[in-house]
């Protein structure tokens, strides 16, 4: 999706009951992965307006928010200016700009963020290099369909096969990978017509 995009979707992101659905199913999901600490350090990769991030963000001591869409952190900000959600801290970078120290992060979860990654293989490298010893990198993202689900919008992945996306993981640095199938996103395309679009969870462990 292009920055354009985003940038015409941001304001009525988040109330759309269907993208709110999959960001608590999907945050259900993080929550069995990972043991949120008074002392951890977390990221949301591709935070957006932060519909999963923002509620972990009291229970860690750092929430990293990082997203390059200036008018979906836009929207985060306003939600940071209204209300406390911990110490959450922005970045309007990508992962390679951040500059994070290695070994780092406690955890690392994203929702349907990887497939607008260009460059994943070297995405995911830097990932498990920025993680602790045993930390979690937790990923919801669609299962293969048939490129309707972004419309005109070229994306460099029209959903994954669970086992590619897993070998990617595991050849990243990752010692332990496991995904399972877990939903569906219902969403028009760009007719109206509704589609149902299947996702899945995977998990991998440094």
């Amino acid at each position: 999706m292009s920055q354009d995009e985003f940038t015409q979707k941001a304001e009525e992101w988040d109330s759309n009951p269907e993208r709110q659905r999959i960001a608590d199913e999907f945050a259900a999901e993080v929550e069995k992965a990972v043991d949120f600490m008074p002392e951890s350090e977390v990221l949301d990769f591709g935070c957006g307006t932060g519909l999963v991030g923002l509620r972990f963000g009291k229970r860690v001591k750092t929430l990293y928010a990082l997203d390059t869409s200036e008018a979906m952190l836009g929207m985060l900000g306003a939600k940071l200016e209204n209300e406390d959600f911990g110490n959450v801290q922005v970045i309007p970078k990508t992962l390679h700009e951040a500059d994070f120290p290695a070994e780092s992060l406690d955890a690392i979860f994203t929702s349907m963020a990887m497939h607008h990654v260009e460059g994943l293989p070297e995405v995911l490298e830097l990932m498990a290099k920025l993680l602790k010893k045993s930390g979690k990198l937790v990923i919801g993202e669609l299962l293969p369909e048939d490129g309707s689900f972004h419309g005109d919008n070229i994306v460099p992945f029209n959903g994954f096969e669970p086992d590619y996306l897993a070998g990617l993981v595991c050849e990243a640095g990752f010692s332990s990978v496991q995904h399972h199938e877990h939903g569906i996103y219902n969403k028009p395309d760009k007719e109206g017509v509704m589609h149902q679009y299947a996702t899945f969870i995977l998990v991998g462990e440094k």
